[in-house]
């Protein structure tokens, strides 16, 4: 006698399935929707035998859906972490966090207007001050281009300048609301002791962020801007005339690789971008 087919699922459980499909990622929808099946079948096969209560299929389904949101927001940490998208968003959002805090402490927007006046004049006096200091003190190791053509490095510089000033842009704001914040309720009982301490903490935090921003730019990707792989120690530093030493860093969408030296010698001064060439690699 063959066994009976397992009866089909309850009308809830298709239409919850159908609808948290849709938020999981499509290369592993199939996958996510065999294994759930699965489990529903067992579940509505084993509540023939026994009641199920509602708390059970709150539960199920609360399991469903943490399961989906999971999966989407696994999908979207792999594919935007260490982006240049992400930065630019991470600095704009704690931008938007300053703001809302400062306006939490003035007590609205027309108060702030007022309070940030004089402070904004300061800001856009201080600010060419800040970036000079930091260009001209600032540990840059110049990259040597690659193989590519003319045409591409223009136009990859171009972007690369473009995300450099905006995120610096950013973290200078940043900054400057930051010193804000911590001086607003100052202000109302020693106003000049104030606009001084706000004056010395945005020159501090900008040179700060400033600096950040050269050193996570030198780490970036030359093609995509992702932040490139974790150091990895290459040569021995006992054999600094025999050998090159220094340390790499890889792309981990396979653009390429930075090899910055340990030491800048006369045939090897500066820090080089070697482009990965898939197909020539391949070949041999």
């Amino acid at each position: 006698m063959t066994q009976p087919l397992p009866s089909p699922l309850p009308r809830f459980d298709r239409a919850l399935m159908r609808a948290l499909g849709r938020v999981v990622p499509e290369p592993e929808r199939v996958e996510w929707s065999r294994s759930w099946q699965a489990e529903l079948w067992h579940r509505h096969n084993a509540r023939q035998r026994q009641k199920e209560s509602l708390r059970t299929t709150a539960d199920l389904a609360m399991g469903l859906g943490m399961d989906a949101l999971w999966l989407r927001a696994e999908s979207w940490r792999c594919a935007y972490h260490g982006t240049a998208a992400l930065c630019l968003a991470s600095l704009a959002g704690l931008c938007a966090l300053v703001l809302v805090i400062a306006l939490a402490i003035a007590g609205g927007w027309q108060v702030l207007r007022t309070d940030l006046r004089g402070p904004f004049i300061r800001f856009l006096v201080a600010t060419p001050l800040v970036i000079f200091v930091t260009y001209a003190t600032a540990s840059r190791r110049p990259a040597e281009p690659g193989s590519q053509g003319t045409l591409h490095w223009i136009r990859r510089e171009i972007k690369r300048q473009f995300f450099f000033t905006v995120k610096s842009l950013l973290v200078l704001l940043l900054a400057f609301l930051l010193s804000v914040d911590g001086t607003l309720s100052l202000h109302a009982y020693m106003p000049n002791t104030a606009e001084i301490v706000q004056v010395f903490f945005y020159v501090i935090l900008a040179l700060v962020g400033l600096r950040w921003a050269f050193h996570d730019q030198e780490g970036r990707c030359k093609e995509c801007l992702r932040e490139l792989a974790s150091p990895s120690r290459v040569g021995r530093p006992s054999h600094n005339l025999l050998e090159w030493n220094g340390t790499e860093q890889v792309c981990r969408a396979g653009h390429g690789l930075l090899s910055i030296p340990e030491i800048e010698t006369s045939w090897c001064q500066s820090s080089r971008w070697i482009v990965q060439d898939w197909d020539q690699a391949a070949s041999t």
